[in-house]
């Protein structure tokens, strides 16, 4: 995704809109002459994925999302810190969606990252759902090793790479509110997915961010809709069970296969 890796890495959040990371994925299937394709995404690859389906509905055969359930355009704005008052588990994005936090976070790459991919027994401490990362940049004293869901090589891995590419076009993702909600209202995008287009989502039911209610809410959006919730497993999916995530997407996608065509 834009900002990661050896992708361009845009200072200004608006280049990180759902429309615009979209029309580059669009443009992405056109250089490779790929009509249609299957889309899979977690987190925020899962917003942008389905979001995909709404700015490009005619470019999908189907949709995978991993832990971040479906939501429809809102018709009124909210911020982020109204959305933290409903969901107080989620301060995180408000420290996140303030750019005073790349600094922080990019001076201590190694500890940021031992929080995110902690296990998720430390997961559910209290201090991880509460604006807990606020409290730890401030408390600079705080230097105890996190245990991760993560290998040594391949949080090193992430650790070199993000080392590389800096901290600030991940982070701009969660500044870009305002902007979907305005390019959004401007196309008047509908909430309902294609009722023809299959999709599959798959969430840990320790996932915090993964709440059942939106689950099933998303139903009333999506025609064609299968989830799938993997027992104790948390927020990290395609790490904590892989090969299960591997084999319930080739699966599901034989099934699609061998079902008649919907005309």
């Amino acid at each position: 995704m834009l900002g990661y890796g050896g992708t361009d890495k845009p200072q200004d959040p608006s280049d990180y809109s759902t429309q615009r990371l979209c029309a580059d994925l669009a443009a992405l299937l056109d250089l490779l002459s790929v009509q249609r394709a299957v889309v899979i995404g977690h987190d925020w690859g899962a917003f942008t994925a389905a979001r995909f389906a709404l700015w490009h509905p005619e470019r999908l055969l189907s949709l995978i999302l991993l832990s971040v359930p479906y939501t429809p355009p809102s018709r009124t704005y909210m911020s982020i810190e109204d959305v933290v008052q409903r969901v107080p588990n989620l301060a995180y994005q408000a420290y996140f969606a303030n750019p005073a936090s790349t600094a922080p976070i990019e001076n201590d790459l190694h500890n940021f990252l031992s929080i995110v991919f902690r296990t998720q027994e430390d997961q559910e401490k209290p201090a991880a759902s509460r604006g807990f990362l606020l409290k730890w940049f401030r408390d600079t004293a705080n230097t105890q090793e996190e245990p991760s869901v993560l290998n040594d090589k391949e949080f090193q891995i992430y650790l070199d790479v993000l080392s590389k590419g800096g901290m600030n076009g991940p982070l701009n993702y969660y500044r870009t509110s305002k902007h979907r909600h305005e390019e959004e209202e401007r196309a008047g995008l509908p909430a309902n997915l294609s009722p023809s287009l299959p999709v599959l989502f798959m969430w840990g039911t320790a996932d915090s961010t993964a709440v059942p209610t939106v689950i099933e809410k998303s139903r009333k959006f999506i025609t064609r809709l299968q989830d799938v919730a993997f027992e104790g497993r948390g927020h990290w999916l395609m790490v904590e069970a892989k090969d299960e995530i591997t084999e319930k997407v080739l699966s599901w996608l034989r099934d699609l296969t061998r079902q008649p065509a919907k005309l």
